[in-house]
């Protein structure tokens, strides 16, 4: 899922960044914002209990600038090398395909129950944050750490935080089914 917009900033944050686009409040800055599942494959449901992801692209008056985030602020891994093992343990299953935007088979558990930091993810993946109402009321947590430089030539290290307008809100588990036995791609719509 994909949007066009813009982006505001709510104050100036010039004591951070000489970036124009973060330091005139009132500057309306175009953006293309994609969304998506971390496991799902292309056609999975929208009410499966997994990450979502975004990617924002700003049109600045500098240039195009990148922000990814997902909608939880931990992860399961720290060390970026285990990357490609995490995406491998939550894919589904070769010879059936099964589940599809679902990790709750062996090769997830094994891999989170052989990495310590993968617990308090699992946590904030295990309850209804992890399935979000409307992409509009979900909250988002830059993955990168950014270094700012100011007008004076001061660096600040700084992750951007997403906070809806309209507050955070989930879905129940039942909720899910229900939507996901009715419509799957309810947030395409």
């Amino acid at each position: 899922v994909g949007a066009h917009g813009y982006f505001q900033s709510y104050d100036n944050h010039s004591a951070l960044t000489k970036a124009g686009f973060l330091r005139d409040p009132g500057k309306k800055t175009p953006v293309f914002v994609r969304f998506s599942t971390v496991q799902g494959p292309r056609g999975s449901g929208d009410t499966v209990r997994d990450v979502r992801g975004f990617a924002v692209k700003f049109f600045t008056d500098e240039g195009n600038f990148d922000l990814v985030g997902n909608n939880m602020p931990v992860f399961f891994i720290q060390d970026a090398i285990k990357f490609p093992d995490f995406v491998h343990a939550v894919k589904p299953e070769p010879h059936n395909e099964i589940p599809t935007g679902g990790s709750a088979h062996d090769t997830f558990w094994d891999f989170v129950s052989l990495q310590p930091e993968s617990a308090h993810m699992v946590i904030w993946a295990m309850s209804d944050r992890a399935i979000p109402k409307s992409l509009r009321a979900m909250q988002g947590f830059g993955v990168h750490t950014f270094r700012l430089i100011n007008a004076q030539g001061r660096s600040s290290f700084v992750k951007f935080h997403w906070r809806p307008t309209v507050g955070t809100c989930s879905l129940v588990w039942d909720e899910a089914q229900k939507l996901a036995g009715k419509d799957t791609d309810f947030h395409r719509r």
